[in-house]
């Protein structure tokens, strides 16, 4: 089991371990969702969840902006999701 400790601001290092088992780089985002007495820390997918999307037909016609617009409210859906909230 890997462990780490919190510094007097709330930072802590996530071990070498688990940031190689989840790819993570120095800039990626997490999140971290409640689960009762525990915590899931996940990585944010972020600009790459939309790869692909303007280099099909699907996305013909459709400015970054609007890309963008979208990409914001699905996000902001997805959190009000996992917190309970419609």
């Amino acid at each position: 089991m890997a462990h780490s400790t919190v510094t007097s601001k709330g930072q802590t290092t996530i071990p070498g371990e688990i940031r190689d088992a989840l790819h993570i780089k120095s800039g990626d985002r997490l999140e971290y969702v409640m689960k009762g007495d525990h915590f899931l820390v996940r990585v944010h997918p972020g600009a790459a969840s939309l790869s692909g999307v303007l280099a099909s037909d699907k996305g013909k016609g459709t400015s970054f902006a609007q890309v963008r617009e979208g990409a914001e409210g699905n996000a902001k859906r997805s959190w009000a999701t996992k917190k309970g909230r419609p």
